[in-house]
């Protein structure tokens, strides 16, 4: 009993999240300047157990195979390299004199029958680790040899699987009951099979046992050190200078790692997509630099991280085989570890295709023939390039310029992978470097921005910024251009900076701000006059709405969330015109449904040619999510409050509760249908009376207010309908009022805060067009206004 607590205490110690794993790469430990330089890193950044992966030095596995395959005679050049490591490195002669022996082994092996390569494979991570850990001896840093079959076993009899927990956990809980105050350095590439033989983890198999073991010891991060400081843009031995990529989504990795990534490889991310902490990518020759950080955000970046480029590949085609067929030569080849790139199967034609690397062409063809069937190599010496960017197949834009730079190569084929995250093209080897160049200038190269001014910072003006912010880098690589925030004002201050403002300081340089009680900001704005600026308007200020026609006038831009200047038909058209004259922009796609492209959709539509008869909804997040949260448990003022406290109302709810705010929405779309002539019936969705004086009257009257809508409560129970404020705009009215509806329509299954936009069309007439999705909160209507600006910075 006593042993299986303290087991227990030592498995806690070793998943208790503070040990990290770092792994070095091969070129990191090819000579005794390099291995020196990783001690020095290990003495400065890594603690007691932590687990350092290593892989085998610079050219040792390459040699071992060769000698396994009758490349080399003997093991001459490995008994040279070795000498002349520790010649420069004064490592231990006794590690020397081992290594030494186990390769007169190896080759007295290699002359008998039956013998496993893996086995003789293995040796080049366990040298690596004896150096590397007496190095680190000899300069007082405690270190112990590990051979990573005494940790990791394999579930299955491939790589893509995870390994055995329980056996790891053991092992490593004994481990660390023993070795407390060690740093670990563990074997890469080689493990235990499910029979307890010692194998390999193929290609790359040491970052594979480093992101394993990060898993298996919960360990906060993973650092794999390289010669290159981590993902770039490009590959920049052949882009001059690429940009870096800070930073992977999790499905970017994945992404690029099945299109042959060179840093970050397929079985390298399996672990990952179970794993809770970061992964950083770095040089080891640069130490301080901050390289690639991989993490768990699954947020939508939508714009192109990097571009791989996989050249030298063949073409395979398989004829005369169903889907099941294909299905298990594809099973196979992914058994055999072999990488395959635009796989297809032509169910009209009967046939598989794919591209290998050449190096497999032999090994893909016997295992194609094995299964009875007959390989064909269509094409040689094509190359791979992808695009890679979380959620970019869902960009249109991204598409389309992706297609367009395309129209001048001769491609082979488009290639849409299965995920949403990349885009490829094949295309001849001797064509391939030239498109790169042209894709990378094409998504990568930045334009000059112009300069931004908002108006209000408030829950929508904050947040906007501050997407600004954390989207800063992507925006500039999406829009290729620099984002450059000119000024903020709210009602009592204005700031400014000619250069641009500091985004993460806007609140507290704005509270020491210039007064603007008077509305200063704009008499400093006039300098401006007939330059282009963008004006983004996040207030719901009459006062500021007022001066959009001048705004105009000076030829600015106009980004609006306010809905005043834009409901209001005739003001509306003339600040229209004068926009139009003076070839500006006004932006007002967040007036009518937050975020969702209610108003795009609109003028698609129209502009195809297709005639809107019908336009109804909920326009009303606030109201939306109020009668789907009300249920009569507690006070209807209750949750008013709390839409109030997270923005989903206006500032004053009453402009929700009386239907103003919906009403403006309604006008502001009737304009765009061309239903603006339409007689008007609107409802408010609470009594008038409740809604005479000021703001604090109203919620004086809160038992009135709760009567009220208990009252509709229960009416709507007594038929089995719910509560909706439901929108209508036909060429012959306009109406808004409160509708009991049944349970099953299209109106009542909303989640909370959702705008739901029903078209009937020519096009759309039995079966509408529906959109449907939040309509309320700061976080939406700021995403809106910056999508209404990165539209108007791309030109559209």
């Amino acid at each position: 009993m006593a042993e299986n607590n303290f087991a227990l205490g030592s498995e806690l110690l070793h998943k208790n999240g503070k040990h990290k794993v770092h792994k070095f790469g091969g070129t990191c430990l090819a000579t005794a300047e390099s291995i020196n330089a990783v001690a020095d890193i290990i003495t400065s950044q890594v603690q007691p157990g932590d687990l350092v992966v290593v892989s085998a030095n610079g050219n040792v596995t390459n040699w071992l195979l060769a000698l396994t395959e009758g490349g080399l005679a003997d093991g001459r050049v490995l008994i040279d390299y070795f000498e002349s490591l520790q010649q420069d490195l004064q490592f231990d002669g006794k590690v020397l004199d081992s290594i030494k022996a186990d390769i007169v082994s190896i080759c007295t092996t290699i002359g008998k029958p039956h013998y496993s390569q893996s086995e003789i494979l293995s040796h080049g991570e366990v040298w690596s680790s004896l150096i590397l850990s007496d190095v680190l001896n000899r300069i007082g840093h405690k270190s112990l040899a590990v051979d990573s079959c005494r940790c990791l076993k394999l579930n299955t009899d491939t790589y893509q699987y995870p390994f055995d927990q329980s056996f790891a956990d053991n092992a490593l809980a004994e481990l660390y009951q023993s070795e407390i105050d060690a740093v670990f350095i563990v074997t890469g590439f080689i493990a235990l099979d499910r029979e307890l033989r010692k194998t390999t983890l193929g290609r790359n198999g040491s970052d594979f046992s480093a992101t394993a073991l990060g898993y298996l010891i919960n360990a906060p991060s993973i650092t794999i050190w390289t010669d290159v400081n981590g993902i770039y843009t490009a590959d920049p031995k052949i882009i001059k200078q690429p940009l870096l990529v800070e930073s992977l989504t999790l499905c970017e990795a994945q992404a690029l790692s099945e299109l042959g990534s060179n840093v970050l490889h397929e079985k390298t991310v399996l672990p990952l997509l179970s794993y809770k902490g970061q992964v950083r990518i770095k040089s080891f020759e640069l130490p301080h630099k901050k390289g690639t950080v991989v993490s768990q955000d699954i947020s939508s970046t939508n714009r192109v991280k990097t571009i791989t480029f996989k050249p030298k590949l063949h073409k395979v085609c398989v004829h005369s085989i169903d889907e099941l067929q294909a299905r298990r030569i594809q099973k196979k080849i992914a058994e055999k570890n072999i990488a395959s790139y635009v796989n297809g199967y032509d169910i009209t034609q009967h046939k598989l295709t794919f591209y290998i690397e050449k190096s497999d062409v032999f090994s893909v063809t016997s295992t194609i023939k094995a299964l009875q069937h007959y390989p064909s190599v269509l094409l040689s010496n094509m190359t791979l390039i992808s695009l890679v960017g979380q959620n970019i197949r869902q960009d249109k834009r991204i598409i389309e310029r992706f297609i367009r730079r395309l129209s001048s190569f001769d491609t082979q084929e488009i290639h849409y992978p299965n995920n949403s995250h990349s885009l490829s093209v094949v295309i001849e080897d001797d064509q391939a470097e030239s498109l790169l160049h042209d894709l990378h200038t094409s998504f990568f190269h930045r334009e000059p921005t112009v300069p931004i001014v908002v108006l209000g910072y408030g829950n929508i003006g904050k947040k906007f910024i501050e997407l600004m912010d954390q989207g800063y880098e992507r925006l500039g690589n999406e829009l290729n251009r620099t984002i450059q925030l000119l000024a903020v004002a709210n009602s009592k201050r204005f700031i400014y900076e000619q250069n641009g403002l500091e985004l993460k300081s806007i609140e507290a340089e704005l509270a020491k701000g210039n007064d603007n009680s008077s509305e200063q900001v704009f008499d400093w704005l006039e300098q401006y006059s007939g330059r282009e600026i963008i004006i983004v308007d996040t207030t719901a200020s009459q006062t500021v709405s007022g001066r959009y026609q001048s705004f105009a006038n000076n030829k600015w831009h106009i980004i609006s969330a306010n809905k005043i200047a834009a409901s209001d038909k005739a003001y509306a058209r003339e600040v229209q015109r004068e926009i139009n004259a003076n070839h500006r922009v006004w932006k007002k796609n967040t007036t009518a449904g937050a975020g969702l492209p209610i108003q795009a959709v609109i003028k698609n539509l129209l502009e195809s040619g297709d005639r809107i008869q019908k336009l109804s909804g909920i326009f009303s997040g606030s109201l939306s999510w109020l009668f789907s949260e009300y249920d009569g448990s507690e006070p209807f003022t209750k949750l008013l409050k709390v839409a109030q406290d997270n923005a989903f109302t206006e500032p004053d709810p009453r402009e929700d509760l009386s239907g103003n705010d919906v009403i403006r929405k309604i006008r502001i779309l009737a304009q765009q249908l061309g239903f603006d002539d339409a007689p008007e019936e609107f409802e408010a969705a609470i009594s008038g009376d409740l809604l005479q004086g000021a703001i604090d009257d109203f919620w004086s009257h809160y038992r009135d207010i709760n009567t009220f809508y208990q009252q509709l409560l229960n009416k709507a129970e007594s038929k089995g309908r719910v509560i909706r404020y439901i929108a209508t705009l036909t060429p012959q009215k306009l109406s808004l009022k409160l509708e009991f509806i049944e349970s099953n329509h299209p109106f009542a299954s909303l989640n909370p805060c959702d705008n739901i936009f029903q078209v009937e069309s020519d096009w759309y007439k039995d079966n509408p067009l529906i959109i449907q999705g939040p309509g309320a909160g700061r976080e939406v209507t700021a995403g809106g206004v910056l999508n209404d600006l990165c539209d108007l910075l791309r030109g559209q």
